[in-house]
């Protein structure tokens, strides 16, 4: 089995690359975004291909936007495994479970605490998280939340959701002083022609895609019932005080055509009840069984496996510890700091002879004290000790330091004729002679 990113040689079962650290997908396993397509997503794109200002303008955002633009607009942090660890743990198995061959850039925004976007072009797309929603939603409704990004993702929503933000969202008066309407003849004409109303109804069919690709990540209708729920309603004490099961039935009972019109005047996002009747008909329907059967078995990954009773991540530890920061500082205490969900457990260091970075999936290793690893860049064998490096030392400043493999050497002794000291003479030293 080999990296697709990187090319390097991965053992049977890997679920990261040990060299680039990109996911590593089973064998044919794809998920289609027509397979979990909302019914009227493909109307509202053909309505979106046949408007020439809007293109020229999603041309125009396309070569401006995109995450350097999105750094330098917003407060936000790129999640890696040192920053909000939890958080990129939970786009790892979010990408595994919709089919990603790699985890997409996910950013903890500040200015917009409770909402969660989809932003970029066809071909540097992200997401952004708000800042409040990690703390308020559990590990299993985060995912929820991540599995709807990643599904605007995969059915490559994320240039329209751009010019969305531009038009009817919070940057639409940013449009002209962006310089982003110059290539559109007559700028006031795409606010005057209705095409805002074509933007909403566009928005509202691809949230309405998203939360399927959703409750297919996260597999638990009760689970997506609650984030959604908490992210209009923004308080766990609401979510104390409200049956959402119960709740969702009333929705479900009220006269839908009125609903609609009042959203369709209102609101570019789908009211929380038609989201939740929407949700439900998925969930009832054949073509979810058979979607979910496939990202069970092709995903390779178990959710009861990976979450507790109480929907958070088991055995994850947090960031690796820092100088000056206390071991379990910002973690939860009483766990594995070597452990994380679903295989996701790596080492990480440097060669010592190249100095180039060293990634071990953890997986394979299992139950051994040592192991030898080779080098991807210099080809050097290195030794791990394991039992001293998972045996819960606290770590240093730096990362732990690959020791290259001990490998046996011929010694010749004896004494010295004149003075009867011992001596011994390593055999690799000496040159070739008889």
């Amino acid at each position: 089995m080999f990296c697709t990113n990187c090319g390097v040689a991965l053992p049977e079962g890997a679920r990261f690359c040990n060299q680039c650290g990109r996911e590593v997908q089973p064998a044919g396993y794809q998920l289609l975004a027509g397979e979990f397509e909302h019914p009227s997503m493909q109307q509202m794109n053909q309505t979106l291909r046949r408007s020439v200002v809007l293109n020229r303008l999603a041309e125009s955002l396309s070569r401006k936007v995109g995450k350097p633009w999105y750094e330098s607009c917003f407060n936000s942090v790129e999640t890696t495994e040192r920053q909000y660890a939890r958080v990129h743990e939970l786009a790892r198995t979010a990408a595994r479970r919709i089919g990603f061959t790699h985890v997409p850039s996910v950013y903890i925004e500040a200015d917009r605490g409770y909402q969660s976007n989809t932003y970029g072009s066809e071909r540097d797309a992200f997401v952004n998280v708000g800042t409040f929603l990690p703390k308020l939603l559990n590990d299993r409704e985060l995912l929820f939340i991540l599995g709807h990004e990643f599904g605007h993702l995969k059915s490559h929503h994320a240039l329209w959701m751009t010019v969305s933000l531009f038009l009817v969202g919070q940057a639409r008066s940013n449009l002209m002083s962006e310089g982003l309407m110059g290539l559109v003849s007559n700028p006031l004409k795409i606010i005057e022609s209705g095409v805002e109303s074509v933007i909403m109804n566009w928005m509202r069919a691809a949230d309405l895609t998203a939360d399927r690709a959703a409750l297919l990540v996260a597999g638990d209708i009760a689970v997506a019932r609650r984030a959604l729920f908490l992210l209009y309603f923004k308080s766990r004490k609401e979510l104390e005080e409200v049956d959402v099961e119960e709740w969702s039935k009333e929705q479900e009972a009220q006269a839908a055509s009125m609903v609609r019109f009042s959203q369709a005047m209102t609101s570019a996002t789908p009211y929380l009840g038609l989201r939740l009747r929407a949700l439900a008909e998925f969930y009832r329907s054949d073509r979810y069984s058979a979607l979910r059967a496939k990202v069970e078995s092709g995903s390779g990954l178990d959710l009861d496996s990976v979450f507790d009773a109480e929907g958070r991540l088991k055995g994850f530890a947090g960031p690796p510890a820092r100088p000056g920061r206390k071991a379990g500082d910002g973690a939860p205490s009483g766990r594995n700091p070597a452990a994380s969900p679903a295989g996701a457990r790596v080492i990480a260091g440097r060669c010592p002879s190249c100095r180039a970075r060293v990634r071990v999936p953890l997986g394979p290793l299992a139950g051994k004290a040592a192991a030898d690893v080779t080098c991807a860049a210099c080809g050097k064998v290195l030794r791990l000790d394991l039992a001293r490096i998972l045996g819960g030392r606290r770590p240093g400043p730096r990362p732990p330091e690959m020791k290259p493999a001990a490998r046996k050497v011929r010694v010749a002794r004896g004494e010295c004729p004149k003075c009867g000291a011992a001596f011994a003479l390593r055999l690799d030293a000496l040159p070739s002679k008889p």
